[in-house]
């Protein structure tokens, strides 16, 4: 059986196949262009249609958890994630891409909420927090190799091999299930009554802390959002970077988030969960910033479109990583339904804004770095009103 240390890694390559199957497909976007006689926004879509499935998912899969315990619901779910992997393998039009990325967005749901169930099981305050950033410093290591390992396959055998290079990603971890042990106590007979249903979302909306960071959240999810589906056509638009070569660059944005979990439990031990959220909200706005005043003034430099969008995304894991923990601490009676209800609401909520956002112009600089810098501006000021002087900070 998983020793404590091996669950915490185990539940990284759970956050990381989500994250996996979205920036592995990047570099893939002008291809499914060509062979679908398509144009970029119904490509973009397997991003959105993905992101949007694996935020409705992760409305059912934390109940169900609950109910049933955290094993043999991720079991189900991750086959339904394999079943949708073989079905974009062989879709023959862009129409059964987007139903195969449903797919997989609703199975990867499971393993999304029910990671960060098993570490709420496990541990609580301080502790959940420095786990859950270990966690997320192993799916760090998703965003910075997949776009590179996708240009490799697309160029070696083809686009749809990234889909048949996940199904085996996913039967690993399935393969992996055997040597977990179950971390629910006691299952929770009643976890999928409508009445437990109710007052378990009035229980976590009612308390402040959670409340609050569900809903920033939101916005640090759509700011991350802006990122991925907007990077690959800055870097064609403003350098006619593709491929291999965005592919390269991409990777270097995972360094940033794999610097930015280092960090973090460094943050954390000298100034706590909340001060940890500070600086990452005012690292987000200054970066964000930066890249909109270079943008305006035509200042860009291709070596420089990395820097400003690695230092944000590590910032954003911060945030994120952070956001999760303060919003799940107070609830370990029902850690399954916490997990799923921030999942579904934060991932959908994020992915709603950005379908929103995106009609002011996600596909330039200018346009890109206005909206990031908004988010972010919001995101800070939030957060400085919440936990400024005259409000007492609240650790969990």
């Amino acid at each position: 059986m998983m020793s404590q240390r091996l669950i915490v890694v185990y539940c990284g390559l759970l956050m990381s196949i989500s994250a996996f199957s979205v920036d592995i497909t990047l570099p893939a976007f002008p291809a499914m262009m060509a062979q679908f006689s398509t144009g970029f926004a119904q490509v973009q879509w397997t991003v959105t249609a993905y992101i949007f499935a694996a935020g409705c998912g992760q409305l059912v899969w934390g109940s169900v958890s609950d109910r049933y315990g955290r094993k043999i619901t991720l079991a189900f779910g991750l086959s339904g994630l394999l079943v949708g992997q073989f079905l974009a393998v062989f879709a023959p039009n862009i129409e059964l891409l987007l139903l195969a990325r449903v797919l997989q967005g609703l199975g990867a749901a499971s393993a999304i909420v029910i990671c960060r169930a098993i570490l709420r099981d496990l541990f609580s305050g301080r502790e959940l927090a420095r786990n859950m950033a270990m966690a997320s410093a192993v799916f760090a290591v998703g965003p910075m190799l997949a776009p590179l390992l996708g240009a490799v396959i697309i160029d070696l055998v083809g686009w749809r091999y990234i889909f048949v290079g996940l199904a085996c990603l996913t039967a690993v971890l399935i393969v992996m299930l055997a040597f977990f042990r179950e971390t629910l106590a006691e299952p929770n007979v009643h976890a999928l009554r409508p009445a437990r249903i109710r007052s378990n979302m009035a229980a976590l909306f009612s308390h402040p802390q959670s409340c609050f960071f569900l809903i920033v959240s939101t916005l640090a999810m759509a700011f991350m959002l802006l990122i991925l589906t907007g990077a690959p056509a800055v870097y064609e638009t403003e350098f006619g970077i593709t491929g291999l070569a965005f592919a390269g660059l991409f990777a270097i944005h995972g360094v940033g988030i794999i610097c930015g979990q280092f960090i973090n439990r460094r943050l954390i031990n000298s100034m706590g969960v909340i001060g940890a959220v500070v600086v990452s909200s005012a690292v987000m706005a200054v970066m964000s910033g930066l890249y909109l005043a270079l943008a305006v003034g035509d200042l860009l430099v291709v070596f420089l479109l990395p820097i400003l969008f690695a230092i944000p995304n590590g910032a954003y894991l911060v945030f994120y990583s952070n956001a999760t923990s303060l919003v799940l601490d107070p609830h370990h009676e029902r850690a399954g339904f916490a997990a799923s209800l921030f999942g579904f609401v934060s991932q959908l909520g994020g992915a709603l804004l950005v379908s929103v956002l995106v009609i002011f112009g996600n596909d330039n600089a200018v346009g890109m770095a206005t909206l990031m810098f908004a988010l972010a501006v919001v995101m800070l000021a939030a957060v400085a009103v919440r936990y400024g002087r005259k409000q007492p900070v609240r650790e969990v």
